[in-house]
């Protein structure tokens, strides 16, 4: 591992500050205490945001140690354009889409996206109580950021092409509508993946005519990936066996990190120190700043499939050779749900 990075893990109690101290990952410190922090984020120019749901959006530049509230709602998604550090989107329950072109200094609806037909939007809700549906995902294109791509848990794939003012359903073709991720190959501007709660999709048109993606999955619930660069692009997914539901099963999540060397037409199960069945649920994975071979992910128990008083925890798995082997690295308190590495 790369030595001198920080590592941001994000809980449902707050984040906890890991430091890379030649090569052990060492706890610095807590921050955020008390805050379920769902989404950590960085940008080139060392802001740090955290996604707090029912909160908003805490921002930091100085590692961590202190924290304003940038955005007040309940913030399920952020992303950072590639192209401009200072311009941050912010997807929120119910689903509605924010930025700041300022790092946070100031936040705009992208009203457009409540302009979409009601035909569209009659499909945005969420199964549990107060049924709202919510924006999970947010993909900017990265050599073109004024294409978007949201994830709508439920809801499907919304696309814009001028930064957020016009939006176009590209749902067709994804059987269940219940979206986790959704991001475009930075190498190929027209491949677009999106995971969801019962398979994987890849598309060659910019989001539309969506092909299902299942040879050598041996998962049927799909959360997170990362595309990794390098002499050959690889994509790494996070999985599971069934849905949340389901893991009150004693083989609890049954969860397993998938990869892809062919734009997610075909996958293979990692293993090299990786149980082939994980209790925890891989929520999160990242890929290292400066080392393309180098990947963590993030596991935390589900609540309810413990008994009562249990202690809840996550831990955090690291790779050095794009998966091929693994290993733990740390434990912390509370269940994770986000990571974000910065580099030294």
């Amino acid at each position: 591992m790369a030595g001198g990075h920080l590592m941001y893990v994000g809980s449902e109690i707050g984040i906890a500050v890991f430091e890379d101290v030649g090569g052990a990952w060492r706890e610095q410190r807590k921050t955020l205490e008390g805050k379920r922090s769902t989404v950590l984020r960085a940008s080139d120019d060392g802001t740090l945001y955290a996604a707090v749901p029912e909160e908003g959006v805490y921002a930091s530049s100085d590692q961590g140690h202190t924290w304003d509230l940038s955005f007040k709602g309940d913030v399920r998604s952020l992303a950072i354009d590639p192209s401009d550090p200072a311009t941050v989107y912010a997807g929120t329950e119910p689903i509605r889409l924010f930025r700041t072109t300022d790092a946070g200094d100031h936040w705009s609806e992208l009203e457009g996206l409540q302009c979409m037909p009601e035909s569209v939007r009659e499909k945005w809700w969420f199964p549990v109580y107060p049924h709202e549906g919510h924006v999970l995902s947010i993909g900017i294109d990265q050599t073109d950021p004024r294409i978007l791509y949201l994830g709508l848990e439920h809801g499907g794939i919304v696309r814009s092409d001028d930064s957020g003012e016009s939006w176009e359903d590209i749902s067709d073709g994804i059987e269940y509508l219940d979206i986790h991720m959704v991001a475009s190959d930075p190498r190929k501007q027209n491949v677009v993946y999106a995971a969801t709660a019962r398979a994987f999709y890849r598309s060659e048109d910019y989001g539309r005519d969506w092909v299902v993606s299942h040879q050598g999955l041996g998962r049927d619930y799909m959360h997170d990936f990362v595309l990794r660069p390098g002499e050959r692009s690889s994509l790494y997914m996070t999985t599971a066996n069934g849905t949340p539901p389901a893991w009150m099963r004693p083989a609890r999540a049954e969860a397993a990190i998938f990869r892809s060397d062919d734009g997610g037409q075909s996958w293979s199960q990692l293993g090299g120190g990786l149980p082939s069945s994980l209790e925890r649920m891989v929520w999160a994975v990242s890929g290292d700043p400066v080392d393309d071979a180098v990947l963590y992910a993030g596991m935390g128990d589900y609540a309810p499939s413990l008994p009562a008083g249990t202690p809840i925890g996550g831990d955090v798995w690291g790779s050095h050779d794009r998966g091929e082997s693994w290993t733990r690295l740390f434990e912390v308190e509370g269940a994770i749900r986000s990571l974000c590495v910065t580099a030294g």
